[in-house]
């Protein structure tokens, strides 16, 4: 083995293998993070001290730890012994608050990983998005795991983080081989078959909640017809591709039902309203016109209906289709009464494009009644049949409410071979199917007996904990593909060897999303519009600084810079305002931007960072605190380094950096 100390101060390398007597780097499924303990007989001058690096590499020269020492013990005997943590430590120790509008596993991985200052090595791409996420408080380990185990569940792919050569990896389980091992390598192999954990019998009792809502699903079972029902063309005027479009409008139908009981308006039409306009996209914005941009799964243009509604929510799926019923019902319909026109079908998509007599409006009528009819429907029937409406749903009294109790679920084979050892259990559910999903859980993980393997064997890189590992046919003793639940490596005089923990099943912890009960947002999903909110309201400032938006500049102070945002003049005291939803993750004084602010919320489509610079004081608003769009968030200043009064403001994608890193023009985003 070859062991290297890194001292920073002093910008030097030591080589301490002739005074390394052991090194043992031990890691678990439970955890990213590995840890090394070294043991060292003397300290010969090196001046060991926490925060410092460490690698040890095999005797093939191939890296096997790199880490930081967090513990330093020194002995009597001149003897020390240093405790190190690879880079993943920092994320089992470092707390996160994250509320995201929509993003994925990736995306969240980079983003948790960045903001504690890790670099980011490989990272494997992942496309399944997840809406809503909010955690409060939690490590940023426990946020991963819980949303790799969403990833499994929704995609059936497992995902395993580690630190390599001082980089943060996310990479996909079985991605590579596992590891075979051979009669002639293992030392020694040992089989356990443990019961004293199982249980026979479980006895549950479930209570379904009338206001419970599963996780991750709509309120309600839809008997809404899909894209598979669709008999209509494909291809309807200059329209081409309608089959497609139907299909990404199939994952609205729960809350198409649901909006469709509490308005009642039919659901089909509001699909064949949504597969015109959007394609079932939640944040498409439409070309500005006239009376402003149209948003969301409806394509609403505030400034052209007469009905309330917020810009700042229309990216909000249901926000904008709750808005989009109350436009036809009420506004709409109010329009079609008065020309003496019945709530049809056909005559309510004119009303939505105006009710011009115009060649494209009465195609988009017609296009609208294609797809109507070719669902088999009536084109010429009211939106607001009754009859239309499926049964099912939770605008009904459901039957099924209340406390359920299971029949005793025995595992009848433990049971002859054990005796009877029962467990009870409760929960409360949004469904039957969700209690049933929750009782097989406790069935697969309470009623087994746990079968490990212990196994010693020469050291290797690839005996790492969460791979799999196969025997070859001659250990009859542990047959099958097995999990490393657990590995130690251990170097000294007599050379590197590793201990195994195997299990019959894959360990690795997947604890289940739970959104906070007092979400500081309630129902409201952060989001941002071009030109909704500005960080100044429009009247209050001056004008921006020409010269310093988003480009090189002259500054006066460090001479030819980058210039990270947009400079808003504004006398001292004028109000700032926040951009959108906004969780503030500091509030400090920096010598360049003096009073800040940063904050995190959502923009175009996707997580961002803001900075406010030059505050005249300290903002109101602590770490960790919300605050809604439009709130105030401080007022202008010209502290820090700053020759006049003004708004200094960044947009981040997807975190703040030094300098120009992960910048973006705010101008892309904002109307200034």
């Amino acid at each position: 083995m070859n062991v290297y100390y890194y001292h920073r101060r002093k910008k030097k390398r030591y080589t301490i293998t002739p005074y390394v007597s052991r090194v043992d780097i031990a890691g678990g499924v439970d955890n990213f993070y590995q840890t090394a303990t070294i043991e060292i007989s003397g300290s010969a001058g090196v001046p060991y001290d926490t925060g410092e690096r460490v690698r040890v590499y095999t005797t093939t020269k191939k890296l096997l730890f790199e880490g930081r020492v967090f513990k330093c013990e020194r002995n009597g005997d001149s003897s020390v012994s240093l405790t190190c943590h690879d880079n993943a430590y920092y994320l089992f120790r470092s707390e996160a608050t994250v509320v995201s509008q929509e993003i994925t596993l990736e995306k969240l991985f980079v983003r948790l990983v960045e903001e504690i200052g890790q670099k980011v090595g490989y990272v494997a791409k992942t496309k399944k998005n997840y809406f809503g996420l909010e955690f409060v408080g939690e490590t940023r380990q426990a946020i991963l795991q819980t949303v790799m185990a969403m990833e499994r569940v929704e995609t059936g792919k497992r995902y395993y983080i580690r630190s390599k050569a001082g980089r943060l990896e996310l990479r996909e389980r079985g991605a590579m081989d596992g590891v075979i091992i051979a009669k002639d390598s293992a030392s020694e192999v040992r089989t356990t078959i443990d019961a004293q954990n199982t249980y026979t019998v479980i006895e549950y009792t479930g209570e379904i909640e009338s206001g419970a809502k599963a996780t991750g699903t709509s309120d309600t079972s839809s008997s809404l017809k899909t894209a598979a029902d669709y008999k209509g063309p494909d291809t309807v005027g200059t329209r081409q591709g309608l089959g497609n479009s139907i299909a990404k409008t199939d994952k609205w139908n729960d809350l198409m039902v649901k909006v469709g009981k509490e308005k009642s308006i039919d659901p089909l039409f509001l699909k064949t309203i949504m597969t015109i306009e959007s394609a079932g996209d939640e944040l498409a914005i439409g070309p500005p016109t006239r009376y402003g941009q149209a948003y969301g799964l409806f394509q609403i243009i505030p400034g052209a209906v007469d009905t309330p509604v917020d810009a700042n929510r229309l990216l909000n799926g249901e926000y904008n289709m709750q808005k989009a019923a109350d436009i036809f019902l009420n506004e709409k319909g109010a329009a079609a009464k008065n020309k003496g026109v019945k709530m049809s079908v056909g005559e309510m998509a004119h009303f939505w494009f105006g009710y011009l007599q115009t060649a494209e409006a009465l195609a988009y009528k017609k296009l609208a009644e294609t797809i109507y009819a070719g669902f088999g429907g009536d084109p010429d029937s009211l939106i607001t049949d009754p009859d239309k409406l499926p049964a099912g749903g939770d605008a009904k009294p459901d039957k099924n409410k209340g406390k359920i109790s299971y029949e005793d679920i025995n595992n009848f084979g433990l049971g002859t071979k054990l005796g009877v050892i029962v467990k009870t259990a409760s929960g409360k559910h949004a469904s039957k199917e969700e209690m049933a999903n929750a009782v097989m859980k406790l069935r697969e993980t309470l009623m087994r007996e746990e079968r490990t393997v212990s196994v010693a064997l020469p050291g290797h890189v690839v005996g790492l904990a969460g791979r799999k590992v196969k025997f070859d046919t001659t250990i009859a003793t542990a047959k099958g593909t097995w999990y490393i639940k657990d590995h130690r490596h251990t170097l000294d005089q007599y050379g590197h060897k590793m201990n195994l923990t195997l299990s019959k099943y894959d360990q690795t912890p997947e604890p289940e999303y739970s959104p906070p009960s007092n979400s500081e947002f309630g129902d409201e999903q952060p989001v941002a519009i071009k030109g909704s909110v500005l960080p100044i309201d429009k009247k209050k400032y001056a004008y921006t600084v020409g010269a310093y938006r988003f480009r090189t500049i002259v500054h006066y102070i460090t001479g030819t810079v980058p210039h990270a945002g947009i400079d808003l003049l504004a006398d001292i005291g004028t109000p700032l305002q926040a951009v959108t939803n906004l969780l503030i993750l500091r509030n400090y004084y920096s010598n360049s931007y003096g009073w800040c602010i940063i904050a995190q919320g959502a923009l175009g489509g996707g997580e961002k960072q803001f900075v406010y610079a030059h505050m005249n004081t300290m903002s109101p608003h602590k770490a960790g605190s919300y605050v809604k769009t439009g709130e105030q968030i401080g007022v202008v200043g010209n502290t820090g380094w700053s020759d006049r009064p003004h708004l200094h403001f960044e947009v981040c994608d997807p975190v703040w950096a030094q300098g120009i890193t992960n910048k973006v023009d705010p101008e892309k985003f904002f109307d200034f």
